[in-house]
Protein backbone atom coordinates (compact mmCIF):
# COMPACT_ATOMS: atom_id res chain seq x y z
CA UNK A 1 0.00 0.00 0.00
CA UNK A 2 2.81 2.41 0.89
CA UNK A 3 4.50 1.75 -2.44
CA UNK A 4 1.28 2.31 -4.36
CA UNK A 5 0.70 5.60 -2.56
CA UNK A 6 4.30 6.65 -3.14
CA UNK A 7 4.12 5.94 -6.87
CA UNK A 8 0.84 7.85 -7.12
CA UNK A 9 2.37 10.79 -5.27
CA UNK A 10 5.34 10.66 -7.65
CA UNK A 11 2.97 11.31 -10.51
CA UNK A 12 1.16 14.34 -9.09
CA UNK A 13 1.94 17.65 -10.80
CA UNK A 14 2.46 20.83 -8.81
CA UNK A 15 2.44 24.33 -10.22
CA UNK A 16 5.75 26.07 -10.70
CA UNK A 17 6.14 29.84 -10.46
CA UNK A 18 7.13 30.05 -14.12
CA UNK A 19 3.73 28.75 -15.19
CA UNK A 20 1.99 31.72 -13.62
CA UNK A 21 3.54 34.02 -16.21
CA UNK A 22 2.83 31.78 -19.20
CA UNK A 23 -0.31 32.09 -21.30
CA UNK A 24 -2.52 29.03 -21.46
CA UNK A 25 -3.43 27.99 -25.00
CA UNK A 26 -6.76 26.17 -25.10
CA UNK A 27 -7.15 23.37 -27.59
CA UNK A 28 -9.65 23.87 -30.38
CA UNK A 29 -12.92 22.10 -29.60
CA UNK A 30 -12.30 21.83 -25.86
CA UNK A 31 -15.34 20.74 -23.79
CA UNK A 32 -16.93 23.24 -21.42
CA UNK A 33 -17.89 20.32 -19.19
CA UNK A 34 -16.32 16.89 -18.84
CA UNK A 35 -17.31 13.93 -16.67
CA UNK A 36 -14.24 12.06 -15.43
CA UNK A 37 -14.26 8.44 -16.58
CA UNK A 38 -12.69 5.34 -14.95
CA UNK A 39 -9.25 4.89 -16.48
CA UNK A 40 -8.75 8.60 -17.14
CA UNK A 41 -5.49 10.25 -16.15
CA UNK A 42 -4.85 13.94 -15.52
CA UNK A 43 -2.66 13.95 -18.61
CA UNK A 44 -5.54 12.64 -20.74
CA UNK A 45 -7.94 15.26 -19.38
CA UNK A 46 -5.37 18.01 -19.80
CA UNK A 47 -4.97 17.02 -23.44
CA UNK A 48 -8.68 17.68 -23.99
CA UNK A 49 -8.24 21.30 -22.93
CA UNK A 50 -4.66 22.43 -23.57
CA UNK A 51 -2.34 22.49 -26.57
CA UNK A 52 0.52 22.11 -24.05
CA UNK A 53 -0.79 19.61 -21.47
CA UNK A 54 2.09 20.07 -19.02
CA UNK A 55 0.51 23.44 -18.13
CA UNK A 56 -2.27 21.48 -16.41
CA UNK A 57 -1.36 22.73 -12.87
CA UNK A 58 -2.06 26.34 -13.89
CA UNK A 59 -5.39 25.45 -15.50
CA UNK A 60 -6.34 23.42 -12.43
CA UNK A 61 -4.98 26.10 -10.06
CA UNK A 62 -3.09 23.62 -7.90
CA UNK A 63 -1.69 25.12 -4.73
CA UNK A 64 2.11 24.56 -4.87
CA UNK A 65 2.34 24.77 -1.08
CA UNK A 66 0.44 21.51 -0.68
CA UNK A 67 2.18 18.15 -0.73
CA UNK A 68 -0.96 16.55 -2.21
CA UNK A 69 -3.12 18.64 -4.58
CA UNK A 70 -6.88 18.21 -4.57
CA UNK A 71 -7.84 14.83 -6.00
CA UNK A 72 -10.09 14.19 -8.98
CA UNK A 73 -12.29 11.11 -8.96
CA UNK A 74 -14.20 9.14 -11.61
CA UNK A 75 -17.68 10.63 -11.88
CA UNK A 76 -16.57 14.17 -11.04
CA UNK A 77 -17.84 16.83 -13.44
CA UNK A 78 -15.28 19.42 -14.52
CA UNK A 79 -16.35 22.87 -15.71
CA UNK A 80 -14.24 25.45 -17.57
CA UNK A 81 -14.82 29.04 -16.51
CA UNK A 82 -12.88 32.29 -16.77
CA UNK A 83 -11.35 34.30 -13.93
CA UNK A 84 -9.92 37.72 -14.83
CA UNK A 85 -9.56 36.59 -18.42
CA UNK A 86 -7.74 33.37 -17.50
CA UNK A 87 -9.28 29.92 -18.08
CA UNK A 88 -9.67 27.75 -15.00
CA UNK A 89 -11.13 24.33 -14.40
CA UNK A 90 -13.28 23.69 -11.36
CA UNK A 91 -15.56 20.96 -10.14
CA UNK A 92 -19.33 21.01 -10.10
CA UNK A 93 -20.55 20.49 -6.55
CA UNK A 94 -22.13 17.07 -6.05
CA UNK A 95 -25.07 18.37 -4.05
CA UNK A 96 -25.77 21.66 -5.78
CA UNK A 97 -25.94 23.24 -9.22
CA UNK A 98 -23.52 26.19 -8.84
CA UNK A 99 -19.94 25.74 -10.02
CA UNK A 100 -17.40 26.08 -7.22
CA UNK A 101 -13.69 26.75 -7.31
CA UNK A 102 -11.43 24.14 -5.74
CA UNK A 103 -10.16 24.90 -2.27
CA UNK A 104 -6.75 23.69 -1.06
CA UNK A 105 -8.14 20.99 1.20
CA UNK A 106 -7.45 17.30 1.36
CA UNK A 107 -10.25 14.95 0.32
CA UNK A 108 -10.58 11.54 1.89
CA UNK A 109 -12.73 8.73 0.57
CA UNK A 110 -12.94 5.01 1.04
CA UNK A 111 -15.22 4.40 -1.94
CA UNK A 112 -13.02 5.32 -4.89
CA UNK A 113 -9.40 5.96 -5.76
CA UNK A 114 -8.39 9.31 -7.27
CA UNK A 115 -7.16 9.30 -10.84
CA UNK A 116 -3.38 9.50 -11.28
CA UNK A 117 -1.50 12.05 -13.36
CA UNK A 118 0.03 9.31 -15.53
CA UNK A 119 -0.24 5.50 -15.64
CA UNK A 120 1.93 4.53 -12.66
CA UNK A 121 2.86 1.13 -14.08
CA UNK A 122 4.88 2.74 -16.90
CA UNK A 123 7.61 4.23 -14.73
CA UNK A 124 7.30 2.32 -11.44
CA UNK A 125 9.96 -0.31 -12.31
CA UNK A 126 12.50 2.39 -13.12
CA UNK A 127 11.77 4.38 -9.97
CA UNK A 128 11.95 1.37 -7.68
CA UNK A 129 14.19 -1.24 -9.19
CA UNK A 130 16.17 -0.83 -12.39
CA UNK A 131 19.26 1.35 -12.45
CA UNK A 132 22.06 2.80 -14.51
CA UNK A 133 25.48 2.12 -13.00
CA UNK A 134 27.74 5.05 -13.83
CA UNK A 135 31.12 3.78 -12.60
CA UNK A 136 32.12 0.72 -14.65
CA UNK A 137 35.22 0.17 -12.50
CA UNK A 138 33.05 0.10 -9.38
CA UNK A 139 30.70 -2.39 -11.00
CA UNK A 140 33.56 -4.88 -11.24
CA UNK A 141 34.10 -4.62 -7.47
CA UNK A 142 30.49 -5.40 -6.50
CA UNK A 143 29.73 -8.72 -4.74
CA UNK A 144 28.40 -11.39 -7.09
CA UNK A 145 26.68 -14.78 -7.01
CA UNK A 146 28.91 -17.84 -7.11
CA UNK A 147 26.01 -20.27 -7.39
CA UNK A 148 24.32 -23.08 -5.43
CA UNK A 149 25.39 -26.63 -4.69
CA UNK A 150 22.36 -27.99 -6.57
CA UNK A 151 24.04 -26.66 -9.75
CA UNK A 152 20.88 -25.07 -11.10
CA UNK A 153 21.58 -22.60 -13.88
CA UNK A 154 18.73 -20.44 -12.59
CA UNK A 155 18.48 -20.16 -8.80
CA UNK A 156 15.21 -21.07 -7.09
CA UNK A 157 13.37 -19.14 -4.38
CA UNK A 158 14.28 -20.45 -0.92
CA UNK A 159 17.53 -21.93 -2.20
CA UNK A 160 20.82 -21.46 -0.36
CA UNK A 161 23.25 -19.43 -2.46
CA UNK A 162 26.88 -18.44 -2.08
CA UNK A 163 28.21 -14.98 -2.72
CA UNK A 164 31.72 -13.79 -3.43
CA UNK A 165 31.87 -10.77 -1.17
CA UNK A 166 31.27 -9.82 2.45
CA UNK A 167 27.62 -8.99 3.18
CA UNK A 168 26.00 -7.76 6.40
CA UNK A 169 24.32 -10.70 8.15
CA UNK A 170 20.53 -10.40 8.12
CA UNK A 171 20.47 -7.64 5.52
CA UNK A 172 18.54 -7.94 2.27
CA UNK A 173 20.25 -7.25 -1.05
CA UNK A 174 19.01 -6.72 -4.58
CA UNK A 175 20.28 -9.04 -7.32
CA UNK A 176 20.95 -7.37 -10.66
CA UNK A 177 21.57 -8.59 -14.18
CA UNK A 178 24.12 -6.41 -15.93
CA UNK A 179 22.94 -5.31 -19.34
CA UNK A 180 23.99 -2.90 -22.06
CA UNK A 181 27.05 -0.69 -21.63
CA UNK A 182 25.99 2.66 -23.05
CA UNK A 183 28.53 4.70 -25.01
CA UNK A 184 28.19 8.05 -26.71
CA UNK A 185 27.99 7.42 -30.45
CA UNK A 186 30.09 10.50 -31.24
CA UNK A 187 32.73 10.72 -28.50
CA UNK A 188 32.81 7.05 -27.50
CA UNK A 189 32.54 8.06 -23.82
CA UNK A 190 31.10 5.39 -21.52
CA UNK A 191 27.88 6.82 -20.10
CA UNK A 192 26.81 3.96 -17.82
CA UNK A 193 25.65 0.34 -17.70
CA UNK A 194 22.15 -1.03 -17.48
CA UNK A 195 21.29 -3.00 -14.32
CA UNK A 196 17.97 -4.89 -14.24
CA UNK A 197 16.53 -6.20 -10.97
CA UNK A 198 16.34 -10.01 -10.95
CA UNK A 199 15.49 -10.74 -7.31
CA UNK A 200 16.38 -10.29 -3.66
CA UNK A 201 18.50 -12.32 -1.25
CA UNK A 202 19.14 -12.25 2.51
CA UNK A 203 22.67 -12.62 3.86
CA UNK A 204 22.81 -15.48 6.39
CA UNK A 205 26.40 -15.93 7.56
CA UNK A 206 29.99 -14.95 6.67
CA UNK A 207 32.31 -17.65 5.34
CA UNK A 208 36.02 -18.02 4.72
CA UNK A 209 37.76 -16.44 1.72
CA UNK A 210 35.52 -13.36 1.78
CA UNK A 211 32.34 -15.26 0.96
CA UNK A 212 28.80 -15.15 2.36
CA UNK A 213 26.03 -17.72 2.59
CA UNK A 214 22.63 -16.30 1.59
CA UNK A 215 19.03 -17.29 0.80
CA UNK A 216 17.13 -16.31 -2.32
CA UNK A 217 13.97 -14.62 -1.05
CA UNK A 218 12.33 -13.64 -4.31
CA UNK A 219 12.98 -13.75 -8.03
CA UNK A 220 11.11 -11.78 -10.67
CA UNK A 221 13.29 -13.12 -13.47
CA UNK A 222 16.08 -15.69 -13.69
CA UNK A 223 18.76 -15.26 -11.02
CA UNK A 224 22.04 -16.49 -12.48
CA UNK A 225 25.67 -17.03 -11.60
CA UNK A 226 27.63 -13.81 -11.83
CA UNK A 227 24.69 -11.52 -11.05
CA UNK A 228 25.75 -8.50 -9.00
CA UNK A 229 24.48 -7.53 -5.56
CA UNK A 230 23.67 -4.12 -4.11
CA UNK A 231 21.71 -3.01 -1.02
CA UNK A 232 18.02 -2.49 -1.67
CA UNK A 233 17.26 1.19 -2.36
CA UNK A 234 15.32 2.79 0.52
CA UNK A 235 11.75 3.52 -0.58
CA UNK A 236 11.79 6.83 1.25
CA UNK A 237 14.33 8.15 -1.23
CA UNK A 238 11.88 7.99 -4.14
CA UNK A 239 10.82 11.42 -5.43
CA UNK A 240 7.46 12.55 -4.08
CA UNK A 241 6.39 15.06 -6.74
CA UNK A 242 7.18 15.80 -10.37
CA UNK A 243 6.72 19.32 -11.74
CA UNK A 244 6.70 19.19 -15.57
CA UNK A 245 8.49 22.24 -16.96
CA UNK A 246 10.47 23.33 -19.97
CA UNK A 247 14.05 22.03 -19.75
CA UNK A 248 16.98 24.46 -19.65
CA UNK A 249 18.95 25.07 -22.83
CA UNK A 250 21.10 22.03 -23.61
CA UNK A 251 23.20 20.88 -26.51
CA UNK A 252 21.04 18.48 -28.50
CA UNK A 253 21.18 14.88 -27.31
CA UNK A 254 19.55 11.73 -28.62
CA UNK A 255 17.51 8.71 -27.55
CA UNK A 256 20.09 6.07 -26.80
CA UNK A 257 17.78 3.17 -25.96
CA UNK A 258 14.21 1.98 -25.50
CA UNK A 259 14.29 -0.20 -22.35
CA UNK A 260 11.39 -2.24 -23.73
CA UNK A 261 13.77 -3.29 -26.54
CA UNK A 262 10.98 -2.62 -29.02
CA UNK A 263 11.86 -1.22 -32.45
CA UNK A 264 9.93 1.96 -31.70
CA UNK A 265 7.99 3.69 -28.96
CA UNK A 266 4.92 5.86 -28.55
CA UNK A 267 2.88 7.61 -25.90
CA UNK A 268 3.72 6.47 -22.34
CA UNK A 269 6.74 4.44 -23.45
CA UNK A 270 10.02 4.91 -21.56
CA UNK A 271 13.18 6.08 -23.33
CA UNK A 272 16.78 6.59 -22.24
CA UNK A 273 18.61 9.73 -23.40
CA UNK A 274 22.31 10.68 -23.34
CA UNK A 275 21.85 13.80 -21.23
CA UNK A 276 21.69 14.07 -17.45
CA UNK A 277 22.57 15.97 -14.30
CA UNK A 278 25.83 17.28 -15.72
CA UNK A 279 23.68 19.04 -18.35
CA UNK A 280 21.67 20.70 -15.54
CA UNK A 281 18.63 18.49 -16.20
CA UNK A 282 16.26 17.58 -13.36
CA UNK A 283 13.20 15.36 -12.94
CA UNK A 284 10.15 16.89 -14.60
CA UNK A 285 12.07 18.60 -17.42
CA UNK A 286 10.25 18.43 -20.75
CA UNK A 287 12.23 18.00 -23.98
CA UNK A 288 11.30 18.10 -27.64
CA UNK A 289 11.74 14.89 -29.68
CA UNK A 290 12.89 15.49 -33.25
CA UNK A 291 12.98 12.99 -36.08
CA UNK A 292 16.24 13.38 -38.04
CA UNK A 293 15.86 14.85 -41.50
CA UNK A 294 16.23 12.38 -44.36
CA UNK A 295 19.80 12.24 -45.70
CA UNK A 296 20.26 13.26 -49.33
CA UNK A 297 23.05 12.88 -51.88
CA UNK A 298 23.39 15.57 -54.53
CA UNK A 299 25.09 15.40 -57.93
CA UNK A 300 24.73 17.59 -60.99
CA UNK A 301 21.99 19.63 -59.38
CA UNK A 302 19.91 16.56 -58.61
CA UNK A 303 19.25 15.21 -55.11
CA UNK A 304 18.11 11.77 -54.11
CA UNK A 305 17.65 9.97 -50.83
CA UNK A 306 20.95 8.60 -49.60
CA UNK A 307 19.34 5.29 -48.63
CA UNK A 308 18.29 4.76 -52.24
CA UNK A 309 21.42 6.11 -53.92
CA UNK A 310 24.14 4.04 -55.52
CA UNK A 311 27.25 2.94 -53.66
CA UNK A 312 29.25 5.12 -56.05
CA UNK A 313 27.33 8.26 -55.09
CA UNK A 314 27.51 7.42 -51.39
CA UNK A 315 31.30 7.14 -51.60
CA UNK A 316 32.31 9.82 -54.10
CA UNK A 317 29.67 12.46 -53.40
CA UNK A 318 29.67 12.33 -49.63
CA UNK A 319 31.01 15.90 -49.48
CA UNK A 320 27.78 17.05 -51.10
CA UNK A 321 25.51 15.25 -48.68
CA UNK A 322 22.44 17.19 -47.69
CA UNK A 323 19.60 16.47 -45.36
CA UNK A 324 16.03 17.60 -44.94
CA UNK A 325 15.19 19.60 -41.76
CA UNK A 326 14.57 17.67 -38.54
CA UNK A 327 10.92 17.63 -37.47
CA UNK A 328 9.41 17.83 -33.99
CA UNK A 329 7.25 14.74 -33.43
CA UNK A 330 6.76 14.51 -29.68
CA UNK A 331 7.52 15.50 -26.10
CA UNK A 332 9.27 13.55 -23.33
CA UNK A 333 9.27 14.21 -19.56
CA UNK A 334 12.39 13.15 -17.66
CA UNK A 335 11.67 11.30 -14.43
CA UNK A 336 14.93 9.68 -13.31
CA UNK A 337 18.21 11.52 -13.75
CA UNK A 338 21.74 10.13 -13.66
CA UNK A 339 24.93 12.06 -14.28
CA UNK A 340 25.20 11.29 -18.00
CA UNK A 341 21.88 9.57 -18.79
CA UNK A 342 18.20 10.08 -17.99
CA UNK A 343 15.01 8.03 -18.21
CA UNK A 344 12.05 9.83 -19.74
CA UNK A 345 8.40 9.10 -20.47
CA UNK A 346 6.98 9.99 -23.89
CA UNK A 347 3.93 12.16 -23.22
CA UNK A 348 3.16 13.12 -26.81
CA UNK A 349 4.06 11.44 -30.07
CA UNK A 350 2.76 12.00 -33.57
CA UNK A 351 4.51 8.90 -34.87
CA UNK A 352 6.80 6.07 -33.77
CA UNK A 353 9.87 7.24 -31.81
CA UNK A 354 13.13 5.41 -32.48
CA UNK A 355 16.64 5.31 -31.06
CA UNK A 356 18.85 8.00 -32.54
CA UNK A 357 16.07 10.58 -32.58
CA UNK A 358 17.23 13.96 -31.27
CA UNK A 359 16.09 15.47 -27.95
CA UNK A 360 16.49 19.17 -27.27
CA UNK A 361 14.95 22.07 -25.34
CA UNK A 362 11.98 23.96 -26.75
Amino acid sequence: MYLKQTILACLLITASTTLQAEQLILKEGYPERYVVQPGDTLWDISGKYLSEPWHWPHLWQINPQLANPHWIYPGDTLHLNWVNGTPQLSKVAHNAKPVIRLSPKMRYTSKAAPIPTLPSSDIAPFLQNDHILADIAQVKRLPYLLGANEKHLAMLEGQTLYVQGVLATGQDYAVYHLGTVYKDKVSGEILGQEAVLAGTIRAQAPLAEGRTRATLLHSQREVLQGDKLMPLPPQGDLPSVFSPKAAPAISPGYIIDLPSKARGGGKFDVVLINRGARDQLTAGDMLDIKRPGAALVGRDGKEEYKDFSSSYDKVFHSDKQLSLPAESIGKVMLFKIYDKLSYGLILQSQEIVSTGYQVTHF
